[in-house]
């Protein structure tokens, strides 16, 4: 049972910072940008009647030729580009995917507790850096990764993301929850 309680507070820190990065900081803003053209933008896309997807604009077809991709490739070079991601209706149901995040990031913190326990007298700098490699790892496997390929605007946020956290929690994973398992 201890197990468990220790996951919930971890995951609820991890939750917590979650919130503040993305709403309450909002550190991921200029990911979510304000545009007061969104009406027509809106407007239009939604006249295209397009399936629930991501787009990347413009880009060759999906059964283009090698040269026909090859030739996309240097016109498009230092043009404009966009990525859309739409979706054809909107559900703004705040319960399910806030009870979904906290699930998850119980799990998370339930498998990090999971490996730092299998270490033999870690200690607190040990503890730090071992739970900072995990959010490491998140942050380049994902955003980092993304961010290479498509240059998301909200990199450095995600990079907080991944060593603020982490590092809390295992600040206190060593302080006060090694002895707990």
């Amino acid at each position: 049972m201890k197990t468990f309680y220790r996951a919930l507070l971890g995951g609820l820190i991890l939750f917590f910072y979650q919130f503040i990065s993305f709403a309450g900081a909002n550190f991921h803003g200029n990911a979510q940008a304000y545009t007061e053209k969104q009406d027509t933008i809106m407007a239009f896309l939604n006249s295209l009647n397009l399936e629930n997807k991501q787009y990347i604009l413009p880009r060759p077809a999906e059964n283009a030729t090698a040269e026909d991709q090859q030739k996309y490739a240097q016109e498009s070079q230092g043009k404009p580009w966009a990525m859309v991601n739409y979706h054809g209706s909107r559900n703004t149901g705040m319960l399910m995917p806030m009870l979904r995040g906290l699930l998850v990031d119980i799990l998370a913190i339930f498998l990090l507790f999971g490996l730092l326990d299998k270490v033999a007298d870690v200690n607190t700098t040990q503890s730090i850096l071992y739970a900072c490699t995990v959010g490491l790892f998140t942050f380049l496997v994902v955003p980092y990764t993304n961010y290479i390929w498509y240059q998301t605007p909200d990199i450095w946020a995600h990079l907080l993301d991944a060593l603020v956290p982490y590092t809390l929690i295992g600040a206190l994973y060593a302080r006060f929850w090694r002895s707990a398992a």
